[in-house]
């Protein structure tokens, strides 16, 4: 239990550092007239071979993220991530996802920052499986949903609003607005996930916690 603390208070420091980074300088017009939600993640597989890991991630987010306490532009997403985890020396990585009926997906990944390959994909489809090749190297890999049984994004924030209500409330009889709600699925070692929810105000202002996905449970709050 303590490692997993652990693990949980690091990645949230590491995204409020990220959070930081994307501080705006100057006001965005208009917002997301849902919640003002600028982030949150819907759907989640992920799996892992000796040679990859890989995730797979739906959800809707800002088209570019600022940290302002506003939600502009919201939009769906489908984001394809794998990370090499014995060479980081790759050109490229291919892939092909599969799912039910015989249903695939193929395309090209470029190398990214932190050793990371990334892409905005178009899935239309449930996967079940991906095929990676990278050089010489290939890696067929079962996909996990990782939230499956688990609470959705809408059922953390709430639960969220909830921890946070008094806080809420007394920016409310102050006249101030609404903060935006930023909602992602992290994990320290892709074992265990949890889900980061901060509520952002305009600056450096913001109140975070990791819950449990299955749960609910607080792990940590700031």
């Amino acid at each position: 239990m303590k490692r997993k603390i652990l693990l949980a208070v690091t990645a949230i420091s590491i995204i409020v550092c990220a959070l930081a980074v994307f501080v705006a300088c100057n006001p965005k017009d208009g917002k997301n007239p849902s919640d003002n939600v600028s982030r949150q993640t819907d759907a989640y597989f992920a799996g892992e071979s000796d040679m990859f890991s890989v995730a797979i991630e739906k959800g809707r987010r800002e088209k570019i993220f600022i940290a302002d306490g506003k939600a502009t532009d919201v939009q769906d997403f489908c984001q394809i991530t794998v990370v090499p985890l014995k060479s980081n020396d790759y050109d490229g990585v291919s892939y092909v996802v599969k799912g039910e009926n015989d249903a695939t997906l193929s395309g090209e990944l470029d190398s990214a920052e932190y050793g990371e390959y990334s892409a905005t994909i178009n899935l239309d489809f449930v996967p079940t499986s991906i095929t990676l090749t990278a050089g010489s190297d290939v890696s067929e890999i079962e996909l996990k949903n990782v939230l499956e049984g688990a609470l959705t994004s809408a059922d953390i924030i709430n639960l969220a609003k909830d921890a946070f209500k008094e806080k809420i409330e007394l920016e409310s009889a102050d006249g101030k607005p609404q903060r935006e709600i930023y909602v992602k699925l992290i994990s320290g070692d892709r074992k265990n996930y949890y889900y980061y929810v901060s509520f952002i105000g305009d600056g450096v202002d913001y109140w975070a916690m990791l819950l449990d996905p299955k749960t609910g449970d607080i792990i940590s709050k700031k």
